[in-house]
Formats: C-alpha cells, sequence, structure tokens
C-alpha cells in the first residue's frame, strides 16, 4: 500500500531511503530545473555549473518552462521571473545518458519527470540514495501554482537554462524508481510480456508474424512507389 509523506528540501538519504515503490511525495523548499542543454553544456562539453548551482540533497525536475524576467532588482517579495508557458515536465528518458553522472557526483536525492530512467539511472539511485518520482502530464498549470523561479543559471540557453526554483507542496509526485534497485517501469514491462504470453496462449496463437513493411519499388515511367510486403 501505498503512503503520503510531505518532505521539505534538502534531503536527506534517510528520507529517500524510507520512500517505496508508488509512495506519494508532497516537496517544498528549493528545487532545480534541468534539461537537454545545460546538461550536455556541463557534462559533454566540460563547461564548470555555474557559481551558486548546488544540487547536494535537492530534487532535479526535468522541465520544459517558458518565462520571461519581470524586474530589473527583484528586491524581498518581488519576483523576478514568471512562467510564460507551463514549465510542467519532460521526458526523463531522453536524459539517461547523464544522470547516473550527475548522481554520483552531485548527491541528488531526487529526480522528478515523466516516462522513468533507466538501467545505469536506477543502479546509480541504488548505490548512492537517489528516487526517481514521476509527475503527471499535461498538468503544468496544476504543478506551477506550487513553484516559483528564483534564479536562472545560463540565460542565454533560454527555455534550456538552470532554473533555481522554490516550491510548495509540490505534487502530487510518485514514486517510480526507489533507492532500493526497484523500478515500477521494470516491473510493468514484465507484468505486460507476461499478460502477453497468457493472452497469446488463449488465443492459441504461437507466435506474431512481423509487421508488414513497406519497401520502394521502381513504377512505370521511373516513378518510386511502395507495396506492402509481409516479413
Amino acid at each position: 500500500m501505498s503512503r503520503e509523506w510531505r518532505l521539505k528540501t534538502p534531503l536527506s538519504e534517510e528520507d529517500v531511503r524510507a520512500l517505496g515503490l508508488l509512495d506519494v511525495v508532497y516537496l517544498t523548499g528549493k528545487m532545480w530545473g534541468i534539461r537537454d542543454e545545460n546538461l550536455r553544456r556541463h557534462l559533454d562539453d566540460g563547461e564548470a555549473l555555474p557559481e551558486g548551482v548546488d544540487y547536494a540533497g535537492y530534487p532535479l525536475l526535468h522541465e520544459a518552462a517558458g518565462y520571461r524576467q519581470v524586474d530589473a532588482g527583484g528586491a524581498g517579495k518581488n519576483r523576478k521571473w514568471e512562467f510564460t508557458s507551463g514549465m510542467g515536465n519532460t521526458t526523463s528518458t531522453r536524459m539517461e545518458r547523464w544522470m547516473p553522472e550527475i548522481i554520483e557526483r552531485y548527491g541528488p536525492r531526487a529526480i522528478l519527470g515523466k516516462g522513468g530512467l533507466l538501467e545505469g539511472s536506477t543502479a546509480a539511485c541504488e548505490r548512492h540514495g537517489c528516487v526517481y518520482m514521476s509527475t503527471i502530464g499535461g498538468a503544468a498549470s496544476h504543478y506551477d501554482t506550487h513553484a516559483e523561479i528564483i534564479n536562472v543559471y545560463w540565460p542565454d540557453l533560454t527555455s534550456q537554462a538552470i532554473l533555481e526554483l522554490e516550491v510548495t507542496d509540490y505534487g502530487p509526485c510518485f514514486v517510480a524508481i526507489d533507492a532500493h534497485g526497484n523500478n515500477h517501469y521494470f516491473n510493468m514491462r514484465a507484468e505486460q510480456i507476461k499478460k502477453r504470453g497468457a493472452i497469446y496462449e488463449k488465443a492459441g496463437v504461437s507466435r506474431i508474424s512481423e509487421r508488414p513493411t513497406m519497401t520502394p519499388s521502381s513504377g512505370a515511367g521511373g516513378n518510386d512507389r511502395s507495396s506492402t510486403k509481409s516479413g
């Protein structure tokens, strides 16, 4: 049975080791927004993270925000940045190749996004005490009411910049990879394969033939046409 947690950041290893698959989490405190181009600049191009960026203990959100600067000073309670389009989440598997290194080098305690992460990140979460939390796709307007941009690093990357966020009861976030090597997406895939075998057996099907493929053929007058060819 899943449990509900309300956690404040930075998170401790003890916090995340206590979380189980499909537990529901609401986060309050600092969180970082990251995505492809800032990861590429740092890890592929070798540029150091900007001064002031510290992922240790914090959640990292795979996001796709549009935003703008709304005042020059941003003093006191005045907001310096605002969303121009929903921040929401973006597909995490696209960033799989960078995440094991991020987890190992910088010690974030949670990665948020959609679509899950793969074997390398699952193993890194187990080794270093991190979890992956899935947020609801298409619900940016809800999540954005619980988040505020407080700083932008590498603003030349525009929507691909690093965002420093302040969140309040940010959720629901669903634990899809825990800190013990369990991956909900892998479990679901195994269950689907098992059910598919049972369906085939019930239908009396020993195997599914390959999907028909389209192959080019030369037609009259030199025009290329496509014909359907069964595998």
